[in-house]
C-alpha cells in the first residue's frame, strides 16, 4: 500500500510538553511509533517525513494515511474512529509497544509499501540508520526546547533530505543514501550547536559478574564501539579460565583503543571497614594481576560493590590511577557530586579526577525517552556535558543501539569515548568536591543476615585481630633486621607472633646471653604504651620505679603495670623485697573499682556498670549495661509514622552475683553473673562481665560472654544483642574511627571498629570497640554496640571504656594488640628498657615498617605513616642510628620529596589524615 502521510498521534498539545516521564512499555511504545515510521520505505512510498497531532485531533482525511497510536495514549482515542479509519482505506496501528511489530503491520509481509517505484530490498543496516534518524530528531527538538531554546532547524531542507536518502535507498543506490542520510545527521548537530558548541560525552558502561562473561559480553565487545568494562582483577582470570574468546576479545580491543579497563582491586573487598595497608595490599594484588593476565593496569579506578572511602583518593593518588569512578550499583549509599566530572577530594587534601554522578539504567527505555532532559541538565550544570549508560552485557534496551548508530554520523547527542578517552582529553575540574565519612552508607550487615553468612559481627573483630597480629608480627621481624644488619625470610601466617617475638628477642639478646635473667615485655606499636602485665615468672616483685609503674601480686600471680617506650622494650628483674604498704589504695572494694584517674560502680541488682565518676568533677560520666533490643509492632496501613526507637523494646538485667576476684595496689577484677529478661520475667540469656581496671590507666576493660536463648530477628539493625552506653550530656560531640582515623559522626547508624568517642570542651569518654564494628544511636545520649545479630557465633567479647584519653587511638590499638611478654630472658646489653624508632608527634602512627634492602646489603628502614587525629603533624623521627638521607615515594617508589634530616632525625610534616611513606638511609 502506498501511503499518502504517516502521523503518529501524541498525548501532548506540542514538544514543550512532550511526555518523556513515562517508563516502562509506555515509554518503550513512544519511541518505538515515533521512529518507526522513519523507515526508508515509509519516507519514499509518503514522499514526505512523518508528522505528528495531539491525539485530541486526529486527522480528518484518514485515506491512505498510516496513523501510529502509542500505547499510553490509545485511551483517549475518539470513539469511531478505528473504525473510520478501516471503512475509509486508512491504516492505524496500535495496542503495540514493538518498533519490529508496528513495521511489520505498516510495510505487510513483503515490507515494502512503495507500489510503482524501483524497489530493491533495503539493507537492514542502512534502515536502521533511518530509525535511528528518527530518533535523533526526536531527541534534538526536545533538547533544544530543554535548553530553552527556540528551534533553528531548516525543516524544509532536513526532511526533503531524508526523503531523498530513503528513495535513494529503495532504488538500491547505497552511496547515495548514505550521503543524504550523513547530511540530514550534520543538520541535527549543526541546529544542536546553536545552543552548546562544544563536545557533550556519551560513556557506555559494561558491568560484569562471574555470569555474563561469555556471549553476551562477547557480543558486546565485538560492536566497533567505544565501551569500557567494569571488572575486578580476580574475575578477570575467571574470564580467562572459563571464557578464553571473551578475554581475547577483550585484550584485542583494548589493544585497539576502542575498550577501556575500569578496576582496581583483586576481589571487591569491604574497604571502609579495612586498614589502610590491607586497602593498599589489596589494591596492588590487583593492579599486579591484571599486568600479569593483559600487560597493562587499569588506568580508571571503580568497583561495582558499595564500598569507596573518603581516604582513596591520596592512595589512588599515588598508585598511579589518573582517574575513579565515584558511584555505587550495589545496595548502600554512596553521596552524588555536584557536577558529573569533579576533582575527588580526599581527607588528606589530595585529589583525583573522579565520575561523580551515577549511571543512567541502560537496560531501562525511560532512559532513552527522557535522554534529551538528562543531556540538557548535563549541559546546564555539568563543566563537561556527560552521559553514562550503564548495563549488564547482553541486556542493554535496543535504543542503546540507536544512539550508536547516531554517534558513527554525528556527535548530536554526544560523542561515544573510552573513559581513558575521557579522562585525558576532556578539561579538568575547576573546583573540588570532598565527601566526608558520614554521607557514605554501607550495606554490609544487612547483606551479611540476607546472605545467611556466619558471624555477620564477629568476622570483622577477627579481621582487626589478626591485622594487628600480622602487622606487629612484621614490625617486630624488621626490628630484628635493623639491630642485627641480616634480612631474613618473611615468618608465614603459620609461624605467627610467636616466631617473630623469638626473632627480636634473639637480635636484642645475641651479646648478652650472660646478662641477668628476667621477663622481657615487647612493644611493637609506634607509640609508648603503658601495659598491664600479668604472669611475670620472676623470684620477685620488680622494683616500682621507672619504667616499672606498679607491682603486685594475687594468688600467686605477678602483676606489673609498665611503660613501655616505642618500637622498644623494656626488661624485668626481681627487685628488693619491700613491704606491703598497709595504706596503700586496694583497687577493688565493694562493688568498686577505683585507681588514681576515676572509679567504677558496679550495680549489684543487675550486675551492669551503673556510673563512671571522674575526681575532678560531678556526675556520671558513663553508664553500660547489656540488652537485647526487639522492634516494635509492624505500623498499619493509615498509622501516624513512629521512629524505630521509640517502639523498640530492650530486654533488663537480672544479677545473680557480684564477686570481687582480684583487689591489689595494681589490679582490680569484679566479676558479675545474671541474666537477660523480658517484660514477663522470661530468661533471654545469661551473662557474665568481668570488670578490670590497671593501676595508671585511663581504661576500664570489660570482658562480656554471653549465652543466647531468644535468637535475634532477621532484620540486623533492629534485633540483636548490644552493650548499651548511657552518657549525660546530649550536645557532646561523637565521634568514630574509619580506616583508623578519627571522623565526626552524624548518622544513626554506623560503622567504628577502632573507638567511639564523646567530646565535650573540657571532657571526652571513649568506648574502644576491640574491632566491634556495628553501632547504632539512640536518642541523643545513647549507643548500641552490636554484639550478636542473627547467625553470629562468637559469644566472648572485649571492650574498653576510656576517660579523657589523649590518644584514643592507642588504647584502641592497645585492645586489639595483648602484652608480648617472654619469660626468662637475658637483659639486652642496651639496657633494661630501649627503644629502636622514635616518633614525636603521638597523633601519628607507623602502619608499615620494613628493612631497606640493596644490592644484599641492609642501608635504612622504609615506612608508612598515618596521621590519625585530623591534625597535622611536624614530625621528628628518630632511629637508634643516624640517619644520613630521607625521600617521601609514592607508592610505586618514585621519589615524591626530599627530606631534610637535623642531626640524623628525619623532619616531615604531615597534613591531617595524611598517609604518607618515606625511605630512609643509615
Amino acid at each position: 500500500m502506498k501511503y499518502q502521510e504517516l502521523i503518529i498521534l501524541l498525548p501532548c498539545h506540542s514538544l514543550e510538553d512532550f511526555p518523556t516521564y513515562h517508563e516502562g512499555d509506555d515509554a518503550n511504545g513512544l519511541l518505538a511509533s515515533w521512529s518507526a515510521l522513519w523507515h526508508p520505505a515509509l519516507l519514499a512510498a509518503a514522499g514526505q517525513a512523518p508528522t505528528w497531532r495531539r491525539i485530541e485531533d486526529p486527522p480528518s482525511d484518514v485515506r491512505d494515511r498510516l496513523i501510529v497510536v502509542p500505547s499510553v495514549c490509545v485511551q483517549r482515542l475518539p470513539t469511531g474512529f478505528a473504525q473510520r479509519v478501516k471503512d475509509e482505506g486508512g491504516v492505524l496501528i496500535r495496542k503495540t509497544n514493538s518498533r519490529e511489530e508496528i513495521l511489520e503491520a505498516a510495510l505487510g509481509k513483503s515490507g515494502d509499501a512503495t507500489e510503482g517505484m524501483p524497489n530493491h530490498p533495503v539493507d537492514p543496516e542502512l534502515a536502521a540508520d533511518f530509525l535511528a534518524l528518527g530518533y535523533c530528531y526526536l531527541q534534538i527538538e526536545l533538547l533544544t526546547r530543554q535548553m530553552r531554546y527556540a528551534s533553528n532547524l531548516d525543516e524544509t531542507y532536513f526532511k526533503g533530505t531524508a526523503v531523498a536518502a530513503a528513495v535513494a535507498a529503495v532504488e538500491g543506490n547505497v552511496a547515495l543514501a548514505r550521503e543524504k542520510l550523513s547530511a540530514c545527521f550534520n543538520v541535527l548537530a549543526e541546529e544542536r550547536d546553536h545552543y552548546y558548541p562544544v563536545d557533550a560525552f556519551v560513556l557506555d558502561l559494561n558491568l560484569t559478574a562471574s555470569t555474563t562473561l561469555g556471549h553476551s559480553l562477547r557480543a558486546d565487545l565485538q560492536r566497533q564501539s567505544p565501551t569500557n568494562v567494569l571488572v575486578s582483577a580476580d574475575l578477570l582470570a575467571d574470564m580467562k579460565a572459563k571464557e578464553p574468546a571473551t578475554f581475547d576479545a577483550l585484550k584485542g580491543e583494548l589493544v585497539a583503543g576502542r575498550v577501556s579497563l575500569i578496576g582496581g582491586e583483586a576481589s571487591e573487598e569491604r574497604l571502609p571497614l579495612m586498614s589502610h595497608e590491607s586497602i593498599l595490599g589489596e589494591l596492588q594484588r590487583g593492579l599486579a594481576k591484571y599486568e600479569e593476565l593483559l600487560g597493562r593496569q587499569p588506568a580508571i579506578f571503580g568497583r561495582w560493590r558499595h564500598g569507596l572511602t573518603p581516604h582513596l583518593p591520596g592512595i589512588l593518588q599515588k598508585l598511579g590511577f589518573k582517574g575513579a569512578l565515584h558511584t555505587g550499583f550495589d545496595e548502600g549509599k554512596t553521596p552524588d557530586g555536584l557536577q558529573f566530572k569533579v576533582r575527588w577530594e580526599g581527607l588528606d587534601g589530595s585529589a583525583i579526577d573522579a565520575i561523580a554522578k551515577p549511571p543512567l539504567d541502560a537496560s531501562k527505555p525511560q532512559t532513552f525517552l527522557g535522554l534529551a532532559t538528562k543531556l540538557g541538565e548535563s549541559m546546564d550544570s555539568d563543566h563537561v556535558a556527560t552521559i553514562c549508560l550503564a548495563h549488564w552485557p547482553g541486556q542493554a534496551s535496543p535504543w542503546i543501539d540507536d544512539l550508536r548508530r547516531i554517534s558513527r554520523y554525528c556527535s548530536a547527542l554526544g560523542k561515544w569515548v573510552t573513559i581513558d578517552e575521557y579522562f585525558q582529553k576532556t578539561d579538568q575540574p575547576g573546583q573540588l568536591d570532598r565527601f566526608e565519612a558520614d554521607r557514605y552508607r554501607s550495606p554490609y550487615l544487612k547483606q551479611a543476615i540476607i546472605r545467611k553468612e556466619d558471624d555477620p559481627i564477629s568476622t570483622s573483630v577477627r579481621y582487626w585481630r589478626d591485622q594487628a597480629a600480622c602487622s606487629s608480627s612484621d614490625i617486630m621481624d624488621s626490628l630484628a633486621a635493623l639491630v642485627t644488619g641480616k634480612v631474613e625470610g618473611r615468618k608465614s601466617k603459620v609461624e605467627g607472633q610467636g616466631a617473630a617475638v623469638d626473632h627480636l628477642t634473639s637480635a636484642l639478646t645475641s651479646s648478652s646471653s650472660r646478662g641477668p635473667r628476667g621477663c622481657l615485655v615487647i612493644n611493637p606499636c609506634s607509640f609508648i604504651r603503658r601495659i598491664g602485665v600479668e604472669g611475670l615468672g620472676l623470684s620477685g616483685l620488680p622494683t616500682i620505679e621507672r619504667p616499672v609503674y606498679a607491682a603486685d601480686e594475687h594468688g600467686g600471680v605477678q602483676h606489673a603495670v609498665v611503660d613501655v617506650p616505642a618500637f622498644g622494650f623494656v626488661h624485668l628483674t626481681p627487685g628488693k623485697a619491700a613491704p606491703r604498704d598497709k595504706k596503700a589504695l586496694l583497687l577493688a572494694e565493694d562493688n568498686v573499682l577505683r585507681n588514681e584517674f576515676f572509679e567504677a560502680i558496679i550495680n549489684p541488682t543487675t550486675g551492669s556498670l551503673a556510673a563512671i565518676h571522674e575526681y575532678k568533677s560531678r556526675g556520671n560520666r558513663l553508664s553500660q549495661q547489656l540488652a537485647l533490643r526487639i522492634p516494635g509492632g509492624k505500623e498499619k496501613p493509615g498509622d501516624t509514622y513512629r521512629d524505630p526507637d521509640e517502639s523498640a523494646l530492650y530486654s533488663v538485667m537480672a544479677g545473680d552475683s557480684v564477686e570481687t576476684t582480684i583487689a591489689t595496689t595494681t589490679l582490680g577484677e569484679i566479676v558479675t553473673r545474671g541474666r537477660l529478661l523480658d517484660a514477663e520475667g522470661k530468661k533471654l540469656a545469661g551473662f557474665t562481665q568481668i570488670y578490670r581496671l590497671w593501676r595508671g590507666s585511663r581504661v576500664l576493660h570489660i570482658q562480656i560472654d554471653l549465652d543466647p536463648i531468644e535468637e535475634p530477628r532477621a532484620d540486623p539493625w533492629n534485633s540483636y544483642y548490644c552493650c548499651r552506653f548511657a552518657w549525660p550530656n546530649e550536645l557532646a560531640e561523637m565521634l568514630r574511627t574509619v580506616n583508623e582515623t578519627r571522623q565526626p559522626v552524624g548518622e544513626k547508624r554506623f560503622e567504628s571498629p577502632h573507638y567511639v568517642e564523646f567530646a565535650d570542651e573540657k571532657t571526652s569518654t571513649t568506648i574502644l570497640c576491640g574491632g566491634l564494628m556495628f553501632h547504632r544511636r539512640h536518642e541523643e545520649r545513647m549507643l548500641d554496640t552490636l554484639l550478636i545479630a542473627r547467625g553470629e557465633r562468637q559469644r566472648s567479647f572485649h571492650l574498653g571504656i576510656g576517660i579523657d584519653l589523649a590518644h584514643p587511638m592507642h588504647e584502641a590499638i592497645g585492645i586489639l594488640t595483648p602484652p608480648l611478654v617472654m619469660q626468662d630472658i637475658p637483659q639486652p646489653s642496651s639496657g633494661a628498657s630501649g627503644w629502636l624508632l622514635h616518633l614525636s608527634s603521638r597523633n601519628v602512627i607507623a602502619t608499615s615498617l620494613r628493612p631497606l634492602e640493596e644490592n644484599g646489603k641492609l642501608v635504612g628502614f622504609q615506612a608508612r605513616l598515618l596521621e590519625t587525629a585530623a591534625r597535622p603533624a611536624n614530625l621528628t623521627i628518630s632511629a637508634f642510628r643516624p640517619v644520613q638521607s630521607a625521600t617521601t615515594v609514592d607508592f610505586r617508589g618514585n621519589t615524591l620529596a626530599q627530606l631534610k634530616i637535623d642531626d640524623g632525625k628525619i623532619k616531615l610534616d604531615l597534613s591531617a589524615h595524611e598517609w604518607t611513606e618515606l625511605v630512609a638511609r643509615w
